[in-house]
């Protein structure tokens, strides 16, 4: 069974800030974080509520496994739908498709990384390849209800559940199901990726 998750379509070359809730497969120091989804340590201590003029030593602290972090990540449209496409990976000579998902917290399949990458019997992942890590993200005109909003692509966890999903990120199940296209009777399985809005 594939996981579901939400494909905003688009017409626009305009871009917005999505955020990826992370959490961690492995204890990882920031700086480590921001290298693997390509992004700045002062941009992710800012998503996060942490004060960016602490100093630069702040990168070598090291989060637990199963942490959650929020990316800030741009979202561009691409062919059509909404997703970013600008962080690549370098493949390790241990490395497998699915271990590389896994290092992104699940955020994108091992089969969506095989199909943006051409990965296949004839075609197989090689050491020291550098693979595109097609991420999902979504915009909604940065809006929800009127209210300015950024948008969060989220994994469900084993045992989630709508309501305790909009309870953590102080969201409504009907505004989830809403935003998420989800029709009844709403289930969502460990592994779907749910689009969360986070007012601004």
């Amino acid at each position: 069974m594939h996981a579901k998750s939400v494909i905003e379509p688009c017409s626009s070359s305009d871009s917005c800030t999505s955020l990826l809730s992370y959490i961690l497969p492995w204890d990882s120091k920031v700086s480590e974080i921001a290298s693997r989804f390509q992004v700045n340590i002062s941009d992710i201590l800012a998503a996060n509520s942490i004060n960016p003029a602490i100093p630069s030593s702040l990168g070598n602290q090291i989060l637990r496994a199963n942490s959650h972090v929020k990316i800030p990540i741009s979202c561009p449209c691409v062919d059509g739908i909404r997703r970013s496409m600008s962080t690549t990976y370098r493949v390790g000579a241990a490395d497998t498709v699915e271990s590389v998902s896994e290092g992104y917290g699940w955020l994108v399949s091992a089969e969506q990384i095989r199909i943006v990458n051409g990965i296949n019997g004839s075609n197989p992942l090689l050491s020291k390849q550098s693979v595109v890590i097609p991420l999902p993200c979504t915009c909604f005109n940065n809006s929800n209800n009127g209210v300015t909003t950024v948008y969060m692509s989220y994994v469900v966890q084993r045992g989630g559940s709508l309501s305790s999903i909009g309870l953590e990120f102080g969201t409504t199940v009907m505004n989830l199901e809403a935003i998420n296209g989800l029709g009844q009777p709403v289930l969502v399985d460990h592994g779907d990726i749910l689009a969360i809005p986070i007012s601004g």
